[in-house]
């Protein structure tokens, strides 16, 4: 009572400024200065538990919001927190994330954020209620909170869950926002394929295409990644990745039954008409021939042909050498792999355009080897383009006159004054004592 008459603040602090403490606490508490009341207990006293009683029976905000910030400076988390929500002061929101996000106190973070969300709405508070949702699996919560009007950057809030794998939080938020590019991705990793590449078709990216197709070979789901495939082997730009996946992991059947697939695609291109050539010439040889005999013109033929001299398939090196006009290694394969490669009548067509015409003896001397029978076929179809002199000798050289007499009879009878093949054949006739033809 002897207090009545002075200034109680005043005085309460020269009390404060000689130690007296106590006698401070009383004069603020006597004259209900509470904030300066508790502030004392908080730094002078140093007594967070009688600062909590104080404030339990004046029970006012501004009493509870120092109180909360001392307990929150102290790492009394759950206490400040329930001091914030006791004062409804959400002023210090931005400390009270950072030092619970650290500290992993998730539901009390909800709690405080429930609270500070219905005082203010900044767009802060209401990402970081999702996000706490997220953390402690109240995806029914969530659900409910994106529904209704929110200010919260929810495309944030999905990535943060994403990267800390919280994958079905993810879902909800990236689904809500329509983000299907990364709804697939999240899909992959909840094993959820099927949902993955429906939400690749709505995104429509290329780079997510790849991302689930790659996941589902991971997984062995074949037909979906064939699925996401085809939209990727119409680039020709990302095809060699693609087959480089495949081929990494050995899934070389199922990679052919993609292309395949994909042949009949409107942009088809010639990339995938050329892998998948190489990939028979590998991996199914009996196939390559249709395959070319099909789509020669829409393949790499250079690429194509390295491939097929690698894999030693000559018939069909002989079919690309062809296509691509370059007869005269068609005929030079043909020769050096007969049993394989060499067709009577495709000889006979090719060895009329070849360059080099030294091919033409050199096939000569191929069929005294291989086909003697069939030497005058050969010989008449390049009796306009041999040097008949040179061919006499030769035949003549070898002994093998008498197999060659068609041709030359009838060089003999278009060109009367060749002097070798008169020679040959004359001598070959009086071998045979035929002198009615001589004469």
């Amino acid at each position: 009572t002897r207090l009545d008459n002075y200034d109680a603040p005043d005085v309460a602090n020269i009390a404060i400024s000689n130690g007296l403490y106590e006698e401070a606490f009383a004069i603020f508490k006597k004259f209900e200065v509470n904030t300066s009341a508790i502030q004392v207990l908080i730094d002078q006293v140093k007594n967070l538990d009688r600062a909590y009683e104080f404030a339990e029976r004046c029970n006012e905000p501004a009493v509870w919001s120092l109180l909360a910030q001392a307990q929150l400076r102290d790492g009394f988390i759950k206490e400040a927190i329930d001091s914030y929500i006791r004062a409804s002061d959400p002023s210090r929101f931005l400390d009270v994330c950072k030092i619970a996000s650290d500290t992993d106190n998730w539901e009390d973070l909800v709690r405080y954020l429930q609270m500070a969300r219905k005082r203010t709405r900044e767009a802060f508070i209401e990402s970081e209620l999702a996000f706490s949702y997220s953390k402690t699996n109240r995806l029914a919560d969530l659900e409910e909170f994106i529904s209704g009007p929110n200010h919260a950057n929810l495309t944030q809030v999905a990535e943060r869950c994403f990267d800390a794998k919280m994958y079905e939080a993810a879902k909800i938020l990236f689904n809500n926002v329509s983000n299907f590019s990364r709804l697939a991705i999240t899909l992959v990793h909840l094993g959820e394929y099927q949902g993955a590449v429906d939400a690749s078709r709505k995104a429509n990216s290329t780079r997510t295409w790849k991302e689930v197709c790659f996941a589902c070979v991971d997984h062995k789901e074949f037909r979906l990644a064939q699925m996401c495939g085809l939209h990727i082997v119409v680039h020709a730009d990302e095809l060699e990745e693609l087959i480089i996946y495949y081929t990494q992991r050995g899934h070389f059947e199922e990679l052919i039954q993609l292309l395949e697939a994909g042949l009949g695609l409107e942009r088809a291109h010639m990339g995938m008409f050329t892998e998948l050539a190489i990939l028979y010439s590998k991996f199914k040889p009996d196939r390559m021939r249709e395959h070319l005999e099909l789509f020669w013109s829409r393949v790499n033929i250079p690429k194509v042909l390295r491939a097929a001299e690698q894999a030693h398939l000559w018939s069909e090196l002989v079919f690309l050498y062809d296509k691509y006009e370059e007869y005269d290694n068609a005929i030079l394969t043909m020769m050096k792999h007969p049993s394989e490669a060499w067709r009577e009548n495709h000889f006979k067509d090719i060895i009329t355009k070849v360059a080099n015409v030294e091919l033409y003896y050199k096939a000569i001397q191929f069929y005294l080897t291989y086909k003697p029978l069939l030497l005058n076929d050969l010989m008449n179809v390049l009796i306009p383009r041999l040097d008949h002199t040179r061919t006499a000798n030769f035949f003549t050289k070898q002994g093998h006159i008498a197999l060659v007499k068609p041709y030359l009879r009838f060089v003999q009878d278009n060109n009367a004054n060749n002097k070798s093949v008169n020679e040959a054949l004359n001598s070959l006739l009086m071998e045979e004592e035929d002198f009615q033809v001589i004469f």
